[in-house]
Parts: structure tokens; C-alpha cells; sequence
């Protein structure tokens, strides 16, 4: 059983399969299925809810499926990719920074 198998079987589940369903289905200990569900959701390849089902708490996991940016990201994407001031932890000025400067460029260019 791998993590691949475990991943596909909750792919194939959009609206959502349990976690006790899942290790029934895969053959595999409540143990084990935590474990994998763990590394899968540090991957962020899926996520997880808590769930009361048949009078037992347990979980119900989702799949996490990157669909591209909304039309509230489209203002901080140019050619393709987000601003380099998203996340970045260097410590420069905007008037000097090459990478925010390149991006403005490309913002400019898109727009005329």
C-alpha cells in the first residue's frame, strides 16, 4: 500500500471519502492509514474534516486540487507569475529591488 494508491482512492472521491472507508478499502490498519493521511496532507495532496459517522467521530478526507489563480489573483500575476514581492523575505528597497522592477515591466508591457 502506498501513498500513491491512497491518494487516487480519494482523488476518485470528489465529495469526499471517509478515513475509516479508506483504510477498509486499502486493506490497511487505523495506524498506518494515519500515517499516510499525515504525510499526504503535509504534502498538501489532501485535506481533512472532522466527521461523526454512524455514532464514531472520524475524518473526512478531500482531495486538494490547484485549479489556477481566481479572478481576485489575475491583479498580482503578470506573464504567468505572481509578484516577487509575494512571500519574499529579502530585505531591499522596492526602488531598487531587479526582480520587483522586472515584474512592473512585464505588468506594463501585458497591459499595452
Amino acid at each position: 500500500m502506498s501513498e500513491e494508491e491512497m491518494i487516487e482512492l480519494i482523488k476518485s472521491n470528489r465529495e469526499g471519502i471517509l478515513q475509516s472507508d479508506v483504510r477498509k478499502n486499502l486493506g490497511i490498519d487505523s495506524k498506518k492509514c494515519s500515517r499516510l493521511v499525515s504525510k499526504l496532507m503535509k504534502k498538501h495532496q489532501i485535506r481533512r474534516e472532522p466527521e461523526l459517522a454512524k455514532g464514531r467521530n472520524t475524518f473526512r478526507l478531500y482531495p486538494l486540487v490547484f485549479a489556477g489563480p481566481g479572478e481576485k489573483h489575475k491583479k498580482l500575476l503578470a506573464k504567468g507569475k505572481f509578484s516577487p514581492c509575494t512571500g519574499c523575505t529579502m530585505d531591499c528597497s522596492p526602488e531598487t529591488c531587479y526582480l520587483l522592477n522586472e515584474w512592473i515591466y512585464a505588468v506594463i508591457e501585458e497591459e499595452s
